[in-house]
């Protein structure tokens, strides 16, 4: 048996040196190498391949949040406002829309406009004057000056015996301060010191007399001829609630309080219970202070709208 240490026999002898022995300073070494394999490349740098690795976790991490994020949330955008005039509206291409079909979330309203004229005429005397004691407060007007004729004629009449007015708003958009809130028409006011004469301006421009307010709080009240005006039985402005009472014995003679006005009087008849005549009173606690401050027919609204 051979011992396992000792070279193999064919290399027995053999000196690796052999072929260099005959070589002299002259002669070129022979090449260590084969020329024909190609260079090989320097050994890359630790820190050059730590940079590389990092920068590639950085781009795996960014890939697999972007995959693995919630897609259903949507992104939030900024909020626009578009604000489009009525009728403006247009279709979007290839969409249809049929004819006089109305978009659900859309309101059709009808609207009624009155447009105020920008001038107008003054009323002017009518007729001779009537004596104040001629011109009785009523129901259905005062003296010959009835309401629901034609206004030019009343408010002349008027003027005719009270002289000029003392203002005119020409026509105006009632606002029910003088009871003759009626929709779709114009009102106009016209005032002789305590009296204001309430005119109906129907929408074909017709002007109607329809109810007068006595009041003393309207300007120039207290001193204008209007003042000593008085109902058909004898009722004047600055009485007491007792006068009243007495006055108008057998009627039905109510104190209630009114929303806009406050403490009025109401005097309806006994029979229908209609109301004939109201107007605002003061409150002191007893009716024999208690002054008539007002004497007003019936709203021209329920009579003439």
């Amino acid at each position: 048996m051979s011992d396992s240490f000792e070279p193999p026999e064919d290399q027995k002898g053999s000196d690796p040196y052999e072929g260099l022995m005959d070589l002299t300073g002259e002669e070129p070494l022979p090449p260590l190498e084969d020329p024909g394999l190609p260079p090989a490349s320097p050994p890359r740098s630790p820190l050059l391949t730590g940079l590389i690795l990092g920068l590639l976790l950085v781009v795996l991490s960014i890939a697999i949040f972007n995959l693995t994020r919630d897609d259903e949330t949507p992104a939030a955008s900024p909020e626009t406002t578009v604000t489009t005039e009525p009728g403006s509206e247009t279709t979007a291409p290839g969409e249809t829309e049929a004819p006089g079909e109305e978009t659900p979330d859309e309101e059709t309203t009808t609207t009624t406009t009155t447009t105020l004229p920008s001038a107008f005429d003054p009323y002017v005397a009518v007729g001779n004057p009537i004596p104040l004691s001629d011109l009785k407060l009523e129901v259905g007007g005062i003296g010959p000056v009835k309401l629901g004729e034609s206004a030019a004629t009343s408010v002349g009449q008027l003027i005719a015996s009270l002289g000029e007015p003392t203002s005119d708003t020409g026509p105006i958009t009632p606002t029910g301060e003088y009871g003759a809130d009626c929709e779709g028409r114009l009102t106009r006011i016209v005032k002789f010191g305590a009296l204001a004469a309430i005119i109906i301006i129907d929408p074909d421009g017709t002007e109607v007399f329809g109810g007068y307010r006595l009041d003393l709080t309207y300007d120039g009240a207290a001193t204008s001829a209007a003042a000593e005006l008085e109902t058909l039985s004898g009722l004047k402005l600055g009485y007491s609630v007792v006068d009243l009472r007495r006055i108008y014995d057998g009627f039905d003679i109510r104190l209630v309080s009114d929303p806009e006005i406050g403490r009025i009087f109401e005097l309806r008849s006994a029979n229908t219970g209609n109301l004939l005549l109201w107007g605002p009173v003061t409150d002191s606690g007893n009716e024999g202070t208690d002054q008539i401050m007002g004497i007003y027919s019936v709203n021209a609204s329920s009579a003439f709208c």
